[in-house]
């Protein structure tokens, strides 16, 4: 079957596999499938929700055996196919309702426990209430099989009310992933992981944040799976930056060029002034640019028209990005 862009960028086998344009919308991505199969490596696994299978897969080339259930006649008659074509013959599929009995009395020796639950698409706020299966519920049932259970969750979700930890994970920048753990697979309260290097940062109550208001010759992006994690302290001490501006990104500074994954982009700063379209404009001619990336407050159907509009007054051959930091327009360079 012909492969969408988006189904080739979840699995490097899409164009051999059967799915639905919705079933790639919630279809785990390969990396993160790949990375969450070598933590939660055992015998026995269960994944509960197991959609078209791309987590089931990833699964049974870390388990000896995997339990994919679904409730969706649907997908998991697509599961068994595409398991079918790449040739995975460990793993046993389960049609029905997670939480039924007779659906349990079928798993043995079961090691630990994994569930993508569904969420509404339609939904704009996340919260517990509306996952399904239901969460507590299942804690409680598949408790009996095993203390040691992960969890997808929305990573948009502000109240998480269990024990366990919350591990956010990013692909090339981007946030893609939050997963519960439980039991002996709880490592720490909350941890950050950056895909597809597998750097991992854990949470330290003992960690310092150091703060500044001068901002340095360079500005560090922290990734946002970082930020999610409310790891900013620890990701100072860690690399000897210091906090400059915590808004919907959060920016560090510092004299010295520092490399760490968790820095989703390098700066080096060029200039700054204050945010007056004349002052930038003067800036931006004095540095040579000829183009501008905006990273301010713009409205997204603006977006070219703004940015056009300057690059018109630009007779540079520099690319630069413009920045809005505390009251600051700052003028930086990619590194």
């Amino acid at each position: 079957m012909a492969a969408s862009k988006k189904a080739l960028s979840k699995h490097s086998k899409a164009k051999k596999l059967h799915y639905r344009d919705e079933d790639i919308r919630w279809a785990t991505h390969e990396l993160a499938a790949e990375y969450r199969a070598q933590r939660l490596k055992c015998k026995t696994i269960v994944d509960i929700g197991c959609g078209i299978g791309f987590q089931s897969f990833a699964f049974a080339k870390t388990c000896k055996k995997v339990y994919a259930i679904e409730i969706d006649t649907e997908k998991i008659k697509l599961a068994e196919k595409n398991a079918k074509i790449l040739g995975w013959k460990n793993i046993e599929f389960i049609p029905g309702d997670a939480l039924s009995e007779k659906v349990i009395a079928q798993l043995k020796d079961v090691e630990i426990v994994f569930c993508d639950p569904e969420r509404s698409p339609e939904e704009r706020q996340r919260n517990v209430a509306t996952i399904k299966p239901n969460i507590p519920e299942l804690l409680k049932k598949y408790r009996a099989l095993t203390e040691n259970i992960a969890i997808e969750f929305p990573p948009q979700i502000t109240e998480i009310p269990f024990d366990c930890e919350r591990e956010y994970l990013s692909i090339d920048g981007a946030l893609n992933r939050l997963t519960l753990y439980f039991g002996d697979l709880q490592k720490c309260e909350r941890s950050a992981v950056i895909l597809p290097g597998k750097e991992r940062l854990c949470s330290d109550e003992n960690s310092t944040l150091e703060e500044t208001d001068q901002l340095g010759e360079y500005l560090y992006e922290a990734d946002p799976a970082a930020v999610k994690a409310g790891l900013v302290a620890e990701l100072s001490e860690e690399t000897g930056a210091e906090l400059y501006d915590e808004g919907k990104a959060v920016f560090f500074t510092g004299d010295k060029k520092i490399q760490s994954h968790f820095f989703k982009n390098v700066f080096k700063v060029v200039d700054m002034c204050a945010q007056e379209e004349h002052e930038i404009m003067t800036i931006l001619q004095k540095h040579d640019a000829g183009k501008v990336i905006l990273r301010i407050p713009v409205d997204p159907a603006e977006y070219w028209k703004i940015r056009k509009k300057m690059e018109a007054k630009l007779t540079g051959d520099k690319t630069y990005a413009l920045l809005y930091l505390g009251n600051e327009a700052v003028i930086v360079e990619k590194v």
